[in-house]
């Protein structure tokens, strides 16, 4: 299976799951998990990994301040965590920026598997919003 179709099944699932179960704020980071997902695939389309991508980075840099944003307004613990994690991605374009011996593999490796561990908290966030609760 193509990694592009298996990415879009778990975003998804996690969006569909929270705006079905989750709260306002697994409501807001799985839009915003969409939103960059989906314009990174747009700016991402015919990106030549051998150097910085500038517009894949400005993407990664609003997913940041979404998700910062998120974790200053929200009483839950994971936006911390994503935020985090979107970080990372942010580094590792200013790493690629400026390192020029990073290969272009791992670059674009970084810059997309990291959203797997945003995608599946977000998910687990929605899922345990309303978890049933046991009596005595």
């Amino acid at each position: 299976m193509d990694h592009k179709i298996a990415y879009y099944l778990v975003l998804f699932a996690t969006v569909a799951t929270a705006f079905w179960r989750g709260a306002r704020s697994e409501k807001w980071g799985a839009a915003t998990a969409l939103a960059g997902s989906l314009a990174s695939t747009a700016t991402s389309l015919d990106a030549n990994w051998n150097g910085l991508i500038i517009p894949l980075l400005l993407v990664d840099l609003a997913v940041l301040a979404s998700f910062w944003w998120l974790s200053l307004n929200s009483r839950r613990y994971w936006p911390y965590w994503v935020t985090g994690w979107q970080l990372v991605t942010v580094l590792v374009h200013l790493q690629r920026g400026l390192f020029a011996d990073i290969l272009p593999a791992p670059y674009a490796l970084m810059t997309m598997y990291l959203a797997y561990p945003t995608l599946l908290l977000i998910l687990l966030a929605s899922v345990q919003r309303y978890r049933p609760q046991t009596t005595g």
